[in-house]
């Protein structure tokens, strides 16, 4: 039997960028609507993953760091491991290879 309790279910995967700590959105409702918004190409993809996994309020206080653009990339990368459950490694290749 298999079992799916505990954190998994109650915990969410937080990220931190600077001094701040932000809470990841995992819930497959969330991975849904980025794909959709991805698909649609209504904006920029930094700007759709981040806002749609940490909020739109959290996104606007990242983009106001001004951070360079290989550290955005870096936090796409995490906040996709996070929701699809994969190590940072595993998403880079995903996300090199376009499947993230």
């Amino acid at each position: 039997m298999y079992v799916v309790d505990g954190e998994k279910l109650a915990k969410r995967p937080e990220v931190r960028i600077g001094d701040r700590v932000f809470e990841i959105d995992n819930r497959l409702s969330a991975y849904m609507r980025i794909n959709e918004r991805v698909k649609e190409g209504e904006c920029g993809e930094f700007e759709i993953i981040i806002g749609e996994a940490l909020g739109m309020e959290n996104y606007a206080e990242i983009v106001a760091m001004d951070l360079p653009y290989g550290v955005m990339s870096d936090i796409v990368v995490i906040i996709l491991a996070a929701i699809q459950d994969l190590t940072v490694e595993e998403a880079r290749c995903r996300f090199r290879k376009g499947q993230a």
